[in-house]
C-alpha cells in the first residue's frame, strides 16, 4: 500500500474549502434557532468518536497510523469498532458538518464531499485491501458485519 496523505492533511483541505467556500459567497447564509448549539453537538461528538477511535487501537496496542495499516498487530473490532469501521474519519467529518452548520453556508457542505469522496476513494478502499491481506477471514467477516461508515 502505498499512501502518501495524512488524512489529517485532507480534513484540513475540507475545512479550507469550507470557509473558502463561506468567504466567497458571504451572502449565501442561513440561520436558525439553536444554530451555534446543534453545531457545537457536532463538533463534540466528532470529537469524542475520533477520541474513541484512537482510545480503541492504544487499549489493544496497535498502531493508528493510517499511512501504514499493515503495521497493525490486532484487528480492533471492539468499542467504537462495533458500530463503524471508521470513526476516527467519521468524528472528522462530523467535525466538518459542524462547522457547516455554525458558519450557515449550504454550499460550504462541498468541503465534507469532498472529505468523504477522498478519504473514501484513497484511503479507506486501500486500506481495507491492506488489512484484507494481513488479517484474511478476520478482516472479511468483519468487513460484513459493520458498516464502513456509519
Amino acid at each position: 500500500m502505498n499512501l502518501k496523505v495524512p488524512p489529517v492533511v485532507i480534513f484540513f483541505l475540507g475545512l479550507g474549502i469550507i470557509f473558502g467556500v463561506y468567504y466567497l459567497m458571504p451572502n449565501l447564509t442561513y440561520s436558525f434557532p439553536y444554530q451555534t448549539l446543534i453545531s457545537r453537538i457536532f463538533l463534540a461528538l466528532g470529537v469524542l468518536v475520533v477520541f474513541s477511535g484512537i482510545i480503541a487501537f492504544r487499549m489493544k496496542r496497535t498502531t493508528a497510523d493510517p499511512l501504514h495499516p499493515e503495521k497493525a498487530s490486532f484487528l480492533v473490532t471492539t468499542g467504537i469498532y462495533q458500530y463503524t469501521r471508521n470513526p476516527m474519519y467519521l468524528g472528522m467529518a462530523f467535525v466538518l458538518i459542524g462547522g457547516i452548520i455554525r458558519i450557515g453556508n449550504p454550499l460550504s457542505l462541498i468541503g465534507v464531499i469532498f472529505f468523504i469522496w477522498y478519504l473514501d476513494r484513497f484511503q479507506v478502499r486501500p486500506e481495507e485491501e491492506a488489512l484484507k491481506k494481513h488479517f484474511g477471514e478476520e478482516f472479511e467477516q468483519y468487513r460484513e458485519n459493520v458498516r464502513r461508515w456509519m
